[in-house]
This record gives structure tokens, sequence and C-alpha cells, in this order.
């Protein structure tokens, strides 16, 4: 009996020390703590993408408006997927080093480096084109859309072309903050 008591103790004091822990600065309780400054407000400025920014259309790619960007970020990155795709996550846009801006302009032409907006380098779409290739899902329900914009501590050393998996290797250790928009389109 005394052998299940002193463990029943040494138990409970185990835990009380672990919970203990947990509440302590600079202990790792797995949950990131999000600092309303860290988060980034992205628009697209529409709810559903006009067809002037689809395979339907002109196939522009849409301006973008940042809000919450700071003296900290030295470049942007964006990712716009389509989450609902028949085969899984679908990309249509991969830029990155993108000036820290407020707005990212309309239209940004299909090439691997681009002059506007300066220094933007594009990745390879799941089309298997560079750039921007817009919303073309198949017949049936809309698909959501979701572009996703990280502020970066750094200018990223990654060629045109590259695809998603190694721009977010790229990306790790420098995402200091971001946010995202939504927005959908069927057919």
């Amino acid at each position: 009996m005394r052998t299940f008591v002193a463990i029943l103790i040494a138990s409970a004091m185990l835990a009380s020390a672990a919970l203990a822990g947990c509440a302590e600065d600079g202990e790792d309780s797995g949950v990131e703590d999000v600092d309303s400054s860290e988060i980034l407000e992205v628009k697209l400025g529409f709810e559903s993408f006009p067809e002037m920014y689809t395979c339907e259309g002109e196939n522009l790619s849409p301006p973008v408006e940042i809000g919450g960007l700071d003296e900290s970020v030295a470049s942007i990155a964006m990712i716009l997927e389509d989450p609902d795709a028949p085969r899984g996550t679908f990309v249509h846009w991969l830029i990155w080093n993108l000036e820290p801006s407020e707005a990212v302009p309309e239209g940004i032409p299909a090439e691997g480096e681009v002059l506007n907006p300066p220094g933007a380098v594009q990745g390879t779409n799941g089309f298997g084109l560079i750039g921007y290739y817009g919303p073309c899902p198949p017949q049936g329900p809309a698909h959501r859309y979701v572009l996703k914009v990280s502020g970066l501590d750094a200018r990223l050393d990654l060629p045109p072309r590259s695809g998603r998996s190694d721009l977010e290797a790229a990306m790790e250790g420098h995402v200091i903050t971001s946010g995202e928009a939504l927005a959908t389109y069927g057919r």
C-alpha cells in the first residue's frame, strides 16, 4: 500500500511540475501565439472572381491590397491555390520577391522575372506554366481560391520556374507576418 501511495504522490508531483512548466515564459507549449500585429490584411476586392481574372476571360492576375506591413518586411511572397480541385489542392500562382507595398498591380505578365513590379519572380503553376493562371474549375459547384500572402525578412534566392515545394522550403524560417484572402469561382 505504501508503494502505491508513494507512486501516486510522485505521479501527482510530476504532473504538477509539467503543468507549471507549460505556463513559464520561453517554454514551447506547442501552440503558437499570434500577435494581431503579425497578421496581414489581404484584399482582392471581390468575393467571386470576375471573368477577366479567369481562364474564360483575359486571365489577368488580380490586383491585391495588403495592409499591416511594417519596416521589418523585406519582401512578399504569394501563393494562389484551389483547395477544391478534383485531384487535391491546385496551384494557380506563385510569386515572390515582391517589394513590400500595400498594392500589387493587376496584370503581372507571365514571365519568370518581371519588371513591374520590379524584382518580382514567378514560379511554375499547376498547369506547368510560369506566372498566374486564373480559376478554371470543371463544371459544377463553385471552387474556393485562397491567396496566401507572406511577409518575409529577406529576399529569396530562388530561380524563376521554381515550384511550390521549392518556394515553401526557401520561405522556411523567413516568414514574419502573413494573411490570406478568399474568393470563389464556378462555371
